[in-house]
């Protein structure tokens, strides 16, 4: 990929049929799929976390895909995709699925701990 177009949320893939071919998804070719938010667990020295970072998420795949891992960390592996750019309304739509991710998760903690300082 040009390192002038760097992929920015909310950006889309149209995926060339050399890729998915030797990715073995051959159902992708020629398809157009906007990257989500995804959450990825990782390890480091100090015991590791979850990053949020774009991706795809198969129907039937047990994890999601991030952009690194479908087209390598310098986009080396981007062969015939095309990177389609985002609109301002692609842009906050991408940015919305992570607030609500994150209000989501806070509610769920604030009704854990509401359940742990009712318990005796």
């Amino acid at each position: 990929m040009d390192q002038n177009n760097k992929f920015e949320p909310g950006d889309s893939v149209k995926f060339g049929e050399r890729w998915c071919k030797d990715h073995n998804s051959i159902h992708l070719i020629g398809k157009i799929v906007m990257m989500t938010p995804q959450w990825f667990e990782y390890d480091d020295d100090l015991g590791g976390g979850i990053d949020q970072c774009a991706g795809i998420f198969e129907e039937g795949s047990e994890e999601p895909d991030s952009i690194y891992h479908l087209f390598g960390n310098d986009f080396e592996y981007f062969s015939d995709c095309e990177l389609i750019k985002g609109s301002e309304e692609d842009k906050a739509a991408y940015n919305q699925i992570i607030k609500d991710a994150e209000e989501a998760e806070a509610k769920m903690w604030d009704e854990a701990l509401e359940v742990r300082e009712v318990a005796p």
